[in-house]
């Protein structure tokens, strides 16, 4: 009778330890203890119910295809709260138009990455956002991906190399949002944002290699030939955007340099959205270039970029934005100081002229809208941000708070022959307020 319970007993904490193992251990130990098993019977059970455990694959993550060397999983969630207020005035009458002010909470971004290694170089990564106002959620990142001694080939969907603060990844920013100036160049044309840089779909190719003994410098460059539009399913375009990049970096003075390149004819669109085309039916071209610097000393993080793209087309409407020879044009200076070891003060001016083209308040501020002479857009806009960032563990738990003071100046009224009519003295204002808590694995 001993023996069958005993025997019982081993059993059923056998069958047990495959989905509770930790409890299971506690609970051969209690028996051994009570002298119903020996501790040679124990060992014997443990090391059963693990192998177990592994041959029914519950203690891995189980891989479709067989041959993947590592498969690693990350994620990134950022919950925001914003606060907003806009007016415009019209300076020939002095009156002020409110907008209606924004207070909300949002999930700014809920990505879930998975990336394969299947060996010889070769390797595949799949990063959605969840967040995305869409409702379904959209890719973020669709690589396959070939390293070889010459360098490292992406081909698929990821960003192209134009805009320094567009292309640091958004849990590394040090503002809560990235500038009007960015978001001007990186967000989707809509007929007064160019949609140059961001994300398209392509062959996209970097290298690295280290200068000087010791490697204290770095020389990193790289080029992408992708389609011109924006995004992962834009089929049937039958247009080519072609990018370059180079960067030097000297680590003893803290210094890197850079400059990035892209032609493309997805920048000219009409006053609709529409594509342009020029008098003589080619399509029109997008030229854009960003230098750019960072430099870091003891606890002062130093960044610059300039942009500037020419769009050349000519249009035959009269109510066009006129492309022939525009020549919008922006910069961004970021100051970063660690005041301890978590807290750090940040500090950035933007400025933007968009030589005619035009802006509004919502192409380069998230969630602000538009009142006023009908949701009026202007020819020129700087602002301010100031704001703190606490780090509980480097960037994978922080929490930022932020305020921007902007202002857009010469409301454009209309276009004659392609020529902007702007009204110097009309401008608007906007002041916005954000808190963003990050978590990064």
């Amino acid at each position: 009778m001993n023996s069958t319970l005993k025997s019982m007993l081993i059993a059923a904490a056998a069958i047990t330890s495959v989905s509770a193992f930790a409890q299971d251990k506690a609970t051969l130990d209690l028996l051994v203890k009570k002298g119903i098993i020996t501790a040679e019977e124990r060992a014997k059970t443990l090391q059963s119910a693990a192998a177990t455990k592994t041959e029914s694959g519950m203690d891995r993550v189980f891989i479709k295809e067989a041959g993947a060397n590592r498969l690693t999983f990350s994620g990134r969630v950022q919950g925001q709260w914003e606060s907003a207020s806009y007016s415009e005035t019209v300076a020939s009458t002095g009156v002020e138009t409110q907008a209606t002010d924004l207070n909300t909470i949002l999930m700014r971004r809920l990505y879930l990455g998975a990336k394969v290694d299947v060996g010889a170089g070769f390797s595949g990564e799949i990063i959605w956002n969840f967040a995305d106002k869409s409702g379904a959620g959209a890719a973020d990142k669709a690589v396959v991906t070939i390293e070889s001694q010459v360098g490292k080939f992406d081909l698929g969907y990821q960003k192209v190399n134009f805009g320094q603060e567009e292309n640091t990844s958004s849990s590394a920013l040090y503002t809560v949002e990235r500038s009007m100036v960015t978001r001007y160049w990186a967000e989707s044309n809509n007929g007064r944002r160019v949609g140059f840089g961001a994300r398209h779909v392509g062959l996209h190719y970097s290298n690295k290699v280290t200068i000087g003994e010791g490697g204290p410098g770095s020389f990193a460059y790289g080029a992408a030939i992708v389609d011109a539009v924006q995004g992962y399913s834009a089929a049937g375009t039958n247009d080519f955007g072609y990018y370059a990049n180079a960067s030097f970096g000297w680590k003893p003075l803290g210094t890197t340099i850079g400059i990035n390149f892209g032609l493309t004819p997805s920048g000219a669109t009409s006053a609709t959205g529409g594509a342009v085309t020029a008098v003589n039916g080619e399509i029109a071209m997008a030229q854009g270039f960003n230098p750019y610097f960072k430099y870091k000393t003891g606890d002062l993080t130093v960044l610059g970029e300039y942009i500037v793209t020419a769009l050349d087309a000519s249009s035959t409407s009269a109510t066009d934005r006129g492309f022939l020879d525009r020549d919008p044009s922006g910069y961004n200076l970021t100051l970063a100081y660690k005041i301890s070891e978590n807290l750090e003060a940040v500090a950035r001016y933007s400025a933007l002229d968009t030589d005619g083209r035009g802006q509004q308040v919502g192409d380069g501020f998230r969630e602000v809208t538009t009142t006023g002479t009908a949701g009026s857009t202007y020819d020129k806009s700087h602002s301010i941000f100031v704001g703190l960032n606490y780090y509980f563990n480097k960037n994978n738990a922080k929490i930022q708070l932020g305020y921007e003071k902007a202002k857009l100046e010469g409301r454009i009224t209309g276009y004659s022959s392609g020529v902007a009519t702007v009204v110097d003295g009309d401008h608007a204002d906007a002041d916005i307020f954000r808190l963003q808590a990050q978590v990064l694995f």
